[in-house]
């Protein structure tokens, strides 16, 4: 048997050395491809970790409420502080209760415990989330005279500083 160590044509190493490439593509293609082994997809939740209690803050950013807000927003954050209870604020612009509901849905999502709304939308739209959340507790600021606040709790801005620190207090020892 001989052997030729000839030289090949400069077209046929080309033609070798693109069919090893793609080769090698499509062999790296395939091992690098995400498998998913399960039909069916991952549910995504939202987790407190901690393990604590929360009170979420919803108000519009009208002009009318931006004082209110504030001294709410100072209330939740040091009473929180104090009670080991996670607080979080959403200051959004919704005109009316159909705009503010999808935000309030939105903190019952997050797994809010008690849910403080200020501004007239918020208040608004209260009786309807508030129906059917009976393990979210809903206190409004504020609320436009006869407002429906079926499911919830109405405070008085000069009720804010001590009623609203009382129920986060009452988070805590209802756990």
């Amino acid at each position: 048997m001989k052997i030729s160590f000839r030289p090949r044509a400069p077209r046929t190493l080309a033609l070798a050395a693109a069919a090893t490439a793609a080769l090698l593509g499509i062999a790296m293609t395939v091992w690098l491809w995400p498998q998913n082994n399960d039909s069916t997809s991952t549910k995504v939740v939202a987790n407190d970790y901690s393990g604590r209690p929360s009170a979420c803050l919803a108000a519009d950013d009208s002009a009318a409420s931006t004082e209110l807000v504030q001294r709410t927003w100072t209330v939740l954050q040091q009473s929180g502080q104090e009670n080991q209870i996670n607080v979080q604020q959403l200051v959004v612009p919704a005109k009316d209760a159909a705009e503010a509901a999808p935000y309030l849905s939105g903190l019952v999502a997050q797994r809010c415990t008690m849910i403080v709304t200020v501004g007239s939308p918020f208040a608004s739209a209260l009786p309807a989330i508030a129906k059917d959340t009976p393990h979210v507790r809903f206190i409004t600021i504020a609320p436009p005279a006869g407002t429906n606040l079926a499911g919830a709790t109405a405070l008085a801005p000069d009720q804010l500083t001590e009623q609203l620190d009382q129920s986060i207090r009452d988070l805590t020892t209802k756990r």
